[in-house]
């Protein structure tokens, strides 16, 4: 039983883990973001740009023609005809094809930012049984659903466009050409523009889709998780150990200062604490070691081994181990207790230097 829960996808993805896949290209990405912003690209420019390509073709045409009539047509003149045309419309068509690819690389931006690495071939995706997991997926209802919504769209959009402009359609014969080529114009850009804000709706939805199935395929077992925080922060006993080393030669040098020491302070057996006072060096008695129990009982040996004086005053030990640090001054809250104590300390070894409390 807790084996099969420690295989069981239930933990978050980490930050590491979500940088990993974005490494491999697994981001949340939306198609209907791109298209809905395409479409709406096609629209303004049917309805904004369309005037000024059709008065382009316009006098390109007149002066086509006019040539035509001024002289004989050949075969060459006609060769030449069509290659002014593609001349003429190439940068017309070249120029809506490159806002094309900036309206889709910034819509694809927006979303996953640079990525270069996306377009690394993967294997996976040609593997058929890949492929019909994707189709019997959360994924692929997801995109079944979203054909047969734009499916709908696209047909009801178009059924209104032709009821709402069948009066119109009727009497085109009485236009001149460039007023059916512009009304041709605003109609397609007007269906473009009602197929684009119905596709915004979808790919909002579509968008917040895509990041929870993200989040739902990179979700994480428990051990998945364990062995990502080994390798990122290291083996736990390893790091215990490396604490406990740490402390080791941090308590060696505080043991080093203790035969340094002018006292230690007892409780008598639980806390001890060593001070140093050089009048010359420094404004107050300085904590030079401490220790609780099992350190404490350390320090009072190395004290004897050095003869350093001890002082049972359990209240001075106790509040010196729990408010001050190894290396620290004495607070002027115990200055003068600590002073009375060194000048005991100083009388019993003929010392006359001592703190003046």
């Amino acid at each position: 039983m807790a084996e099969a829960t420690a295989q069981e996808k239930t933990e978050p993805p980490t930050l590491k883990k979500r940088e990993d896949a974005r490494k491999s290209g697994q981001v949340a990405f939306s198609r209907e973001v791109t298209s809905a912003a395409l479409l709406g690209m096609f629209s303004l420019y049917f309805l904004v740009a369309g005037e000024f390509t059709i008065g382009q073709m316009k006098r390109f045409w007149k002066s086509a023609f006019e040539q035509i009539a001024a002289t004989e047509f050949t075969a060459e003149q006609s060769g030449r005809l069509f290659i002014d045309t593609i001349t003429a419309v190439m940068p017309m068509v070249a120029g809506l094809f490159a806002l094309a690819i900036v309206v889709g690389l910034v819509a694809s931006l927006l979303q996953v930012g640079i990525m270069i690495n996306a377009l690394k071939f993967r294997s996976e995706r040609i593997n058929p049984l890949n492929g019909l997991k994707r189709i019997f997926s959360a994924q692929g209802l997801a995109e079944l659903f979203k054909s047969l919504f734009k499916m709908t769209v696209i047909g009801y959009v178009t059924y209104a466009s032709y009821q709402e402009e069948i009066l119109p359609l009727l009497t085109l014969s009485r236009l001149p050409p460039e007023g059916i080529v512009m009304f041709n114009f605003r109609l397609v850009g007007t269906m473009f523009g009602r197929v684009a804000l119905a596709l915004i709706i979808l790919a909002v939805f579509d968008y917040l889709f895509q990041r929870w199935n993200l989040d739902q395929r990179l979700k994480m077992t428990r051990q998945e998780l364990k062995e990502e925080m080994k390798q990122t922060e290291g083996d736990p006993q390893l790091r215990a150990r490396v604490r406990q080393i740490q402390r080791e030669i941090s308590r060696s040098r505080m043991m080093e200062n203790v035969p340094k020491a002018d006292v230690v302070v007892t409780n008598p057996s639980h806390y001890a604490v060593a001070l140093l006072y050089d009048r010359e060096a420094m404004t107050a008695p300085r904590l030079v070691a401490k220790g609780a129990d099992f350190i404490a009982q350390r320090i009072r040996e190395v004290a004897l081994e050095n003869d350093v004086t001890l002082v049972e005053n359990p209240f001075v030990a106790r509040e010196l181990y729990h408010n001050v640090e190894v290396g620290q001054e004495i607070p002027d809250d115990f200055f003068r207790a600590v002073a009375e104590i060194l000048a005991f300390v100083y009388r019993l070894q003929g010392k006359t230097v001592a703190p003046s409390a």
